[in-house]
């Protein structure tokens, strides 16, 4: 999400309340549809664009496609056509929300299983198991690695501010301190429905399958599964 209004960029991570915030800061005042959220990455975004780093691996090449086919596709919400120059790119204040991987990974599920649209449009079965679901779908689609959003073309995370889901209001009121604007109301945009602690429960071997495959994440982000994640063993 891109706001000239406040001065911010924000990068958007699926499942991490990023709809909330886009929400609260006037991102949807143009849309009410389906796909209104900006899912943009850094690289998506980043000014001045080098074609030398553009293809410089596997990622960057991917990302410079997906960032020109972006600029010429219709979108249902035209606030994530907005661009930025050098110098806003440089100067705007860029942050996120990251998300556990263990419960980011699950919220997601939990989404897909509500939604046949989703199921659809993904190929996801919809008496599948989150024990299933992960082990098929991890590291595609919203389950990419959430350093897929936040490294740049240099391959490096160059935020000004990282929050977290777990702490969201606190890591919320430091954003609008910093953006020196009010802490407008923070609503629930998008819901994965309603959970208890016990619908978290999952075998070991799954908790042990997210650990392993989102292991960059969890040592950058500082992530701990019996710490951060509501999750429990069965």
């Amino acid at each position: 999400m891109i706001s000239h209004k406040y001065g911010f960029i924000f990068v958007h991570i699926p499942k991490c309340a990023g709809s909330s915030i886009e929400k609260a800061f006037g991102h949807f005042d143009k849309s009410n549809s389906r796909g209104r959220q900006d899912h943009r990455s850094i690289r998506m975004i980043e000014k001045p664009f080098s074609p030398i780093k553009a293809i410089k691996n596997t990622e960057n090449i991917k990302d410079t496609i997906r960032r020109f086919r972006e600029h010429f596709r219709s979108h249902s919400n035209p606030n994530n056509k907005l661009q930025v120059s050098a110098d806003q790119f440089r100067d705007y204040f860029k942050f996120t929300i990251v998300r556990n991987p263990w419960d980011r990974a699950y919220s997601w599920y939990k989404n897909a299983m509500r939604d046949p649209i989703h199921q659809k449009n993904y190929q996801i079965p919809p008496d599948i198991s989150f024990d299933d679901f992960i082990r098929k779908f991890a590291g595609s689609g919203y389950l990419r690695p959430q350093t897929y959003w936040l490294e740049n073309y240099n391959n490096k995370v160059e935020l000004d501010f990282i929050g977290k889901f777990e702490r969201l209001s606190q890591d919320y009121a430091h954003i609008c301190k910093t953006l020196g604007v009010d802490t407008p109301a923070l609503p629930h945009e998008v819901s994965s429905g309603s959970a208890t602690k016990s619908d978290y429960k999952v075998s070991q071997a799954t908790i042990d399958f997210v650990s392993n495959f989102y292991a960059k994440e969890i040592a950058l982000l500082d992530y701990d599964f019996a710490k951060d994640s509501v999750m429990t063993t069965k």
